[in-house]
């Protein structure tokens, strides 16, 4: 079980900062008659620009828009949608940016209103409450975590809270994240029912992909986290 500091976190860290740098920058392309296709471009053409040698998988990121939003597809079947962005659109974007062998994982969601980017309170009331219980739920990991809890365990926690507050989880598994690995066949899922320990692995991510039950708004955030002698850090 891991106890004390991977010793690769330097490494992940630098994809990880790529992560989000890319998720910072890409503000500058989510604009009327834009697309998930020239976001998803941007997006790694900014990886690249940002020290990026690859990235995960078979894309270099997931953008989702309007009526696509509760999608949850694999990053084999995944397919831009070349539909032009009007006022008013709201985007996630989830991205893995690589170097060399060490992977970055993070997504944010984004509310266009009236040709402009703003936070998810000046969006609307639905918005600003589906983005507060992301923090909410990310906090709640980060508190009650622990190496000895299985991925199974946290699922069951997250997934208790997420209905009793009245959303669904979107996530073709059912999941609400994954150990960071090269290969989805490696990846050790936070699925129900497992039950391997998450000291058992260095990195994890934490990403519900939620929405109200029956809404059309979905809401996404993602990090990587690990353990630093038994407390859960954000790489």
């Amino acid at each position: 079980m891991t106890a004390s500091l991977p010793s690769d976190l330097s490494h992940y860290t630098a994809a990880q900062d790529i992560a989000r740098a890319v998720l910072t920058d890409i503000t500058a392309h989510i604009v009327p008659g834009a697309s998930e296709v020239s976001v998803h471009k941007a997006c790694h053409d900014l990886m690249l620009a940002h020290g990026a040698t690859d990235f995960w998988g078979n894309t270099p990121a997931f953008v989702l828009a309007g009526e696509r939003l509760r999608l949850s597809v694999f990053d084999s079947s995944y397919v831009p949608s070349p539909k032009l962005f009007g006022e008013n659109e709201t985007i996630t974007i989830d991205v893995g940016p690589r170097i060399d062998d060490y992977f970055g994982d993070s997504a944010r969601t984004y509310f266009l209103r009236n040709g402009i980017i703003v936070s998810a309170a000046e969006a609307g009331e639905e918005e600003g409450e589906a983005m507060d219980f992301e923090a909410y739920l990310h906090g709640v990991f980060i508190k009650t975590v622990q190496p000895d809890m299985t991925f199974g365990d946290v699922h069951q926690k997250m997934s208790a809270l997420v209905s009793e507050n009245g959303y669904e989880n979107l996530d073709l598994l059912d999941a609400y994240g994954h150990s960071i690995a090269a290969s989805t066949d490696d990846f050790i899922i936070m699925e129900k029912r497992n039950e391997r320990l998450l000291g058992d692995v260095n990195y994890f991510t934490f990403e519900p992909h939620i929405a109200k039950v029956g809404s059309s708004l979905a809401v996404k955030y993602e990090e990587i986290y690990y353990f630093d002698h038994g407390l859960v850090k954000m790489v």
